[in-house]
């Protein structure tokens, strides 16, 4: 499934305090959210085709969320910054780290982290939150606290498809709308949010859904329209007349 994150914010968007407030409540949000993934960790050996345990997509969320904080806060202080990493490099590590220890260790680095995350925010004048992200210029650092609410639900969709449980995949991706669409006022703020529940929607076969929520996402914020041009998500839905007519805009 596509990750879409959105890539601006104008210095008039709103005041400091309503971007620090908004980011604040998601960060409460998601550390209430996850508390779902960690209802269904247990400490079992890992699984022999080497498929991810629950409790390892815990252990992933924990530390690219603990290392986003540490980045975030040395931008904001002028501290040294952790390495750029690869991905999928990266997650093979993480992986291999985290599959031997207990439940009870990566939950409280869990609890740690989402702490970390709402510090940062706390700690940020609206200047901070404007600030380039060091590793992506197209980024500024305050959609990093969105990227991890975004990462939080991609992972509970994936996790719940796994198991063919649609209906929880699908509250999951709601959820993440719903929430962006609570904190942010602007249909562009929302505009991520929108795109990856049309996703979800056109992979689910529910080209109606799909095509309302693209209407909504590419309208507030046409940047999108390139990527959607190329996205497989999308395929199911490509020859629909009005995805068409929406993508050539």
């Amino acid at each position: 499934m596509s990750r879409r994150w959105s890539r601006s914010w104008s210095r008039a968007s709103g005041s400091g305090h309503a971007v620090k407030q908004a980011l604040l409540d998601m960060v409460a949000a998601g550390r209430s959210r996850e508390a779902e993934l960690e209802a269904v960790c247990e400490d079992a050996p890992p699984n022999a085709d080497g498929s991810w345990t629950a409790k390892d997509q815990l252990a992933h969320l924990v530390y690219w969320r603990a290392r986003n904080a540490r980045l975030l806060e040395a931008v904001r202080t002028g501290g040294d910054m952790p390495p750029a990493v690869e991905d999928d490099d990266q997650n093979a590590i993480v992986y291999a780290e985290n599959r031997d220890r207990t439940l009870e260790a990566i939950e409280k680095e869990a609890q740690a982290s989402w702490a970390a995350m709402g510090a940062f925010v706390e700690a940020c004048t609206e200047e901070d939150l404007l600030n380039v992200h060091p590793y992506a210029p197209d980024y500024q650092l305050w959609e990093t606290v969105t990227g991890v609410i975004d990462h939080l639900a991609a992972h509970l969709v994936d996790f719940y498809l796994e198991r063919g449980d649609r209906r929880r995949a699908e509250a999951a991706q709601v959820w993440a709308y719903t929430l962006a669409s609570q904190v942010f006022s602007r249909p562009l703020q929302k505009a991520d949010s929108a795109y990856n529940l049309a996703c979800f929607y056109s992979r689910e076969g529910r080209p109606a859904d799909a095509l309302r929520l693209l209407d909504e996402s590419l309208g507030a914020k046409p940047a999108l329209v390139a990527h959607a041009r190329q996205d497989p998500d999308l395929d199911p839905i490509r020859d629909h007349p009005e995805l068409v007519r929406l993508l050539a805009t």
